[in-house]
């Protein structure tokens, strides 16, 4: 246990306070601020409720003032029987359960009819209702909240506030008013239900401060609110609506929310006390507290447990650590144990083919020398065979690399019906009279940007997979036809299929691992199909089998269309070695450090007719180029000891910047080599080359790529 790790579980303790502090902070911030948001929407959700309500009553009122400015059009006051008028009142006032009575009153202010018959004759004029419309229009007057005193022959009244309206004659003189009794407890029965359990006090108030309905109603409360009420502040600042925090005189602190009612002279009023939020506020408090009390407790107790364990975990990780070292021990033993069987595996399935190969060359070669030696000049056959085994040996390495998924493609367009018509007779001949042979082509299928040769070898290792399946003879059969790419574009599927025996599920599922092979040993690699997987994949397409076991095996090489123009044809590159011009004033400087290889090199430069000089190293290049200064063209290996090829050029072009490079190199990966590539220009060519290849490099022009 070090102290480094003590001192880490002493801040966890002490994080297991601070923590939950904070954000115990955090959450009561938050969650004030919620509660205030919550409490402002209900707020506003209320006052809004109690606007709808105040706008309908409102217009209701106006709608039957103008039924009864209708009902009095052709009537003069002279013509009106009061009768006949109380009666149509009362029937337009019976639905209406918010009006208490509804008025004519004439110019001289007496009440000329009434929803209730009692009040006519009733004189108004000192009442504001009627003086404030006698001089002018104003529209709807909202008078102040009052109570009738009862006479005789009238019921009590109850407490109402009433809305008046002008009455003019057509030549617009002053005709009396036409009045509304609304009843305050219609709005205050509706102002109780809508608003919540809690302390709160709701109002319809006159612009002007005058409170028409308050409640819940309050005994001594006053008829109109005070210009130091924070109310009457705010409705005068901002009469439309609006939210604000005041304290009444004598009261609590409360929070309102107020709005105007359309365009009458009147707003409606919601308060609750801001203590009411607060407790609410103080509540989710505790609850926190309590959370973050617990959560500290129990951080704290792990924190004092993680410390205990951690002391017995301190020798547990010791013993880990070199149970560990072990294992990675005995893993990196049993890696190696599995790359050498690989290798063996590999050098197994191949050893065969290139011992066959070797005595192809050597014999030739052997028989070549003596035959010289003899004087005799007959010797082209021997010379064909030996570059035939080269050619075929050449080829091999080239399954291998496309294997590893690194043999560069030479891609070009290719009709598979031409190719696959080219390579009947052939087949027939290597399967075999036992296997027939068929053809199904679709006629002017479109061409695919292959690598001729790959795909060449690619049907043909499925044939001879497919001669193997079937022992006893069978048919083969080879199709092309119209197909989709897995990106859903345009493809063309060459389409192999036998009548052998079949594959089960197993076989199939690994048939293009490397190695697998269900033929017996020292018979195959188990590189064909993995060759084939790696050939189509490189060129951007996909392989699919159908098989069953019985029924046979059919593979699906879909490729992708080509949309471009052919380029040229190897037969050009051949055509332009035999038309070669004499390049004896070009000087090729060859550094290779192998000296075989220098020495054929060189004598194949020397052959197109090229002034030849030869290094063993870069540095050996440099003082050539120094020593001779005609050096037109750099043809060297790409990795060698000490200076690579790349950085061989770029030291060469530095100095003689016009200096054209050729590179050869056996391998795709040392383009790579040392972190670099080489430079726009440059010439790639491939090893083994042939004489053509060589030519066409050494006489680009361009960047390029040049293989045997």
């Amino acid at each position: 246990m070090t102290l480094s790790t003590v001192r880490l579980h002493q801040l966890l303790v002490a994080a297991a306070f601070l923590v939950p502090c904070v954000v115990l902070i955090g959450a009561a911030w938050w969650n004030r601020n919620e509660v205030l948001r919550e409490e402002d929407a209900a707020l506003t959700r209320t006052a809004t409720v109690m606007l709808e309500h105040a706008s309908k009553v409102f217009d209701t009122a106006e709608l039957a003032m103008d039924r009864v400015d209708d009902y009095l059009f052709d009537r003069s006051f002279a013509q009106l029987e009061a009768a006949s008028a109380n009666a149509f009142l009362a029937t337009l006032k019976a639905p209406l359960a918010q009006a208490v009575a509804v008025q004519v009153v004439d110019r001289q202010g007496i009440v000329r009819a009434s929803s209730r018959a009692a009040d006519v004759g009733e004189n108004l004029a000192g009442r504001d209702i009627f003086a404030v419309h006698r001089d002018r229009e104003i529209g709807i007057y909202v008078g102040p909240a009052h109570r009738e005193a009862a006479g005789p022959g009238r019921e009590p009244a109850p407490e109402a506030f009433s809305v008046s309206r002008r009455r003019s004659t057509e030549d617009g003189r002053f005709d009396g008013v036409i009045v509304i009794a609304l009843g305050i407890d219609y709005f205050a029965r509706f102002y109780a239900e809508i608003a919540a359990p809690s302390a709160h006090e709701a109002l319809l108030v006159r612009g002007d401060g005058a409170v028409l309905v308050r409640e819940p109603a309050s005994p001594g409360g006053s008829a109109r609110l005070s210009a130091a009420d924070p109310l009457m502040q705010a409705l005068r600042a901002h009469p439309v609506g609006g939210l604000a925090t005041g304290t009444p005189p004598g009261g609590d602190e409360l929070r309102y929310a107020w709005k105007r009612v359309g365009e009458y002279p009147v707003q409606v009023a919601f308060a609750v006390e801001t203590a009411t939020a607060q407790q609410r506020w103080y509540d989710n408090l505790l609850v926190y507290g309590l959370v973050a009390a617990v959560a500290a407790l129990t951080l704290v107790l792990m924190a004092w447990l993680a410390l205990a364990r951690a002391r017995a975990e301190q020798q547990a990780l010791l013993n880990l650590r070199r149970e560990n070292a072990q294992r990675l021990a005995a893993e990196d033993k049993l890696r190696q144990a599995q790359k050498m069987e690989a290798v063996g595996q590999l050098t197994g399935g191949i050893a065969h083919d290139f011992n066959n190969l070797l005595a192809v060359i050597t014999g030739s070669l052997e028989v070549l020398q003596r035959r010289l030696a003899r004087g005799d000049v007959e010797v082209g056959r021997f010379i064909d065979g030996a570059l035939s085994g080269a050619d075929r040996a050449a080829k091999l390495t080239h399954r291998l690399l496309a294997f590893a998924r690194q043999q560069p493609l030479e891609p070009r367009p290719t009709d598979p019906n031409d190719l696959i018509g080219g390579m009947v007779e052939l087949l027939r001949r290597t399967l075999g009279e036992t296997v027939a042979v068929e053809t199904r082509l679709t006629p002017r299928i479109p061409p695919v940007f292959v690598d001729q040769n790959q795909l060449e070898n690619a049907i043909l290792n499925l044939a001879v997979n497919a001669r193997d399946a079937m022992p006893g003879g069978g048919r083969l059969t080879l199709a092309t036809a119209a197909d989709q790419a897995d990106d859903g574009g345009p493809a063309v599927a060459v389409v192999v299929g036998d009548t052998g025996t079949g594959m089960s599920p197993e076989v199939m599922s690994r048939a293009f691992e490397p190695f697998f092979t269900t033929k017996p040993q020292g018979r195959g690699t188990g590189l064909g199909l993995s060759q084939v997987y790696g050939f189509v994949t490189q060129s951007g397409g996909s392989v699919r089998i159908d098989s069953a076991p019985g029924e046979g095996t059919t593979i699906r090489l879909v490729l992708p269309v080509h949309h471009g123009e052919a380029p040229g044809d190897a037969a050009v590159r051949a055509a332009l070695a035999l038309r070669l011009p004499e390049r004896r004033s070009t000087t090729v400087l060859v550094v290779e450090d192998d000296p075989l290889v220098r020495r054929a090199s060189a004598d194949a430069v020397a052959e197109l007719g090229y002034r030849t000089l030869t290094a063993a190293d870069g540095e050996a290049a440099l003082a050539a180029m120094e020593r001779e200064g005609g050096v037109a063209i750099l043809f060297t290996d790409m990795v060698m000891p000490g200076l690579d090829g790349i950085a061989l050029a770029a030291e060469a072009r530095r100095r003689r910047p016009e200096l054209k490079v050729v590179y050869a190199t056996g391998h795709p990966r040392d383009e790579g080599a040392g972190g670099t590539a080489p430079l726009p220009g440059d010439v790639i060519l491939r090893k083994p080359f042939t004489l053509e290849a060589l030519a066409e490099a050494l006489q680009a022009d361009s960047p390029a790529e040049a293989t045997a």
